[in-house]
């Protein structure tokens, strides 16, 4: 049985990782990485795993997950008082409880230790407040092992938190950047600047329809978008992909209206595009363009900082890379026998380019996005360093840096932050180097 040539190339891929020591550590760390962001909430939490109170049991940190604002009502047997938990709001580590089991970080990224606070670092003394209301020195798990910043929050939990937003911004600002590069690249390199040909009416259409696709779907939608981000990365995910599918759903009705116009003898009148030359162009615009001075000028417009704002400036600003890698590999399969044979059965150039040419060219694109997958996580890090990329409220790798700079002697706020930002970086640039080994 004959096993597919994706199959096969990432079978030797695979056996060429397990020959490179550093490829294999980068593997391992961005596996790390991956499980640190998506387990977060359950892995540096203020709130329990699990928590047995008065005759009840509750697992608080999973709760957590869905229902942040949960309130339970807790009924005293032997004296009938009644007592009302909100488990957002309660303050567990004072609270007598009967049997706990905590996070294996116990405190939360924006939950101060006000005992703490004034930043303490990883090896002062620290206090805790036992539920009798004694002041003890910190028990070692309950210490803040990378330190405190000023309010008294914990820089550690702040770090496991900040890879999951980290990793959001990485991947769905590399996912627009890769699919407006893998898109405009391959139809640069497919059409080229004299095979595409379309009646003057559905240019005339086509033209405002994206104006109109991009006002709809993405301009409407924002609230959507930005209350999908809040809900986590397969919400944000979701909404982004669906706002992709409304603009070209939009276009192509555009377009339409623009084909029954056609039947007019003007504006059916057959012209030629020159596609290449017109994306080209383009493309040397946004590159000329200093990248950080444009994101800045953006970021500043925009009165209301998100995460889907700093996803949104850095994908549109990222994608020149990938539609030269994907144009300059279409122009060389554009020609070859089995595209010039689909184009002679008279499949039309949608599915010539989805199903049969853009296949063979996207390996290049996608070691590109690899890059820009870290590339991205630097971006927004710097950002958040000058205090214009993510809101306050959420804490990222590069605002625990920012709040860093303020106190020079908190180099704790520096030193480990950085450290997690380095090794991500280069285990991802490890990464994409050993897939480019691989072509």
């Amino acid at each position: 049985m004959t096993r597919s040539p994706i199959i096969n190339s990432i079978k030797l891929w695979l056996r060429n990782m397990k020959k490179r020591r550093s490829s294999r550590l980068a593997l391992y760390f961005l596996g790390l990485m991956l499980g640190l962001g998506m387990f977060s909430g359950i892995l540096a939490t203020d709130q329990p795993l699990f928590a047995s109170y008065k005759g009840n049991w509750w697992f608080p940190a999973l709760t957590n997950v869905w229902d942040k604002t949960r309130i339970e009502i807790v009924t005293d047997d032997s004296t009938g008082a009644k007592e009302t938990l909100q488990f957002d709001i309660v303050n567990w580590k004072t609270t007598e409880l009967d049997f706990v089991i905590w996070a294996p970080i116990p405190w939360s990224p924006d939950k101060s230790d006000p005992l703490n606070r004034d930043y303490s670092g990883p090896f002062s003394k620290q206090f805790s407040k036992l539920p009798s209301g004694e002041i003890v020195e910190s028990h070692w798990f309950h210490r803040h092992h990378f330190g405190t910043d000023q309010l008294g929050n914990d820089v550690l939990s702040g770090i496991i938190h900040g890879a999951s937003i980290s990793i959001q911004i990485g991947l769905l600002s590399a996912f627009i950047a890769g699919f407006i590069g893998l898109l405009l690249g391959a139809l640069s390199g497919y059409f080229g600047d004299d095979r595409l040909r379309l009646s003057r009416a559905s240019l005339i259409f086509s033209i405002p329809g994206l104006f109109v696709g991009y006002f709809w779907a993405f301009q409407v939608r924002s609230y959507a978008l930005t209350d999908a981000m809040k809900d986590g990365f397969l919400s944000i995910t979701l909404q982004i992909f669906w706002s992709i599918v409304l603009m070209f759903i939009v276009v192509a009705c555009f377009f339409f209206i623009g084909r029954f116009f056609s039947r007019l003898k003007w504006l059916g009148k057959t012209i030629v595009i020159p596609f290449d030359n017109v994306i080209q162009r383009i493309t040397e615009v946004f590159i000329s363009m200093p990248r950080l001075l444009v994101i800045l000028t953006i970021a500043a417009v925009f009165r209301e900082k998100s995460v889907a704002m700093v996803i949104t400036i850095i994908g549109i600003t990222h994608w020149t890379s990938i539609a030269r890698f994907t144009r300059a590999e279409m122009l060389r399969v554009r020609d070859l026998e089995y595209v010039e044979a689909a184009r002679a059965l008279g499949f039309p150039w949608y599915r010539i380019v989805l199903r049969h040419a853009l296949p063979g060219v996207i390996g290049p694109a996608m070691i590109e996005i690899i890059f820009l997958i870290s590339g991205s996580i630097l971006i927004e890090s710097s950002l958040s360093f000058l205090g214009i990329g993510v809101p306050d409220d959420i804490v990222t790798w590069g605002s625990i840096l920012n709040a860093g700079r303020m106190q020079i002697d908190a180099w704790w706020m520096v030193v480990f932050p950085g450290i997690f930002i380095f090794f991500t970086i280069l285990s991802l640039n490890i990464f994409g180097d050993s897939i480019r080994k691989q072509r």
